[in-house]
């Protein structure tokens, strides 16, 4: 069984994890539009528009997984308070 502890460890990283996943996508979208930017000639409209759709799809699931995130340090915390209390 594992402690709060190590929970909330695991819940961090998972959130950390999601967030540097997130951030790389942002990275490359915003390098792609610099790059149709500088030559807006040779814009690949349909790979924009897949970055695009993928970016806010990673970022709908990346709110529901912190979502998640915060309802479990909600609970850990809740368990840990009633644990303090001796309820």
């Amino acid at each position: 069984m594992s402690s709060a502890g190590d929970d909330f460890v695991r819940i961090l990283m998972t959130l950390t994890s999601d967030v540097e996943w997130f951030d790389s996508l942002v990275v490359l979208q915003r390098t792609t539009l610099q790059e149709a930017g500088a030559s807006p000639d040779a814009v690949d409209h349909d790979r924009l528009s897949r970055h695009s759709e993928r970016l806010s799809l990673e970022a709908a699931e990346m709110v529901a997984h912190a979502r998640h995130a915060l309802d479990q340090l909600r609970r850990l915390s809740e368990g840990s308070s009633r644990a303090r209390s001796g309820s």
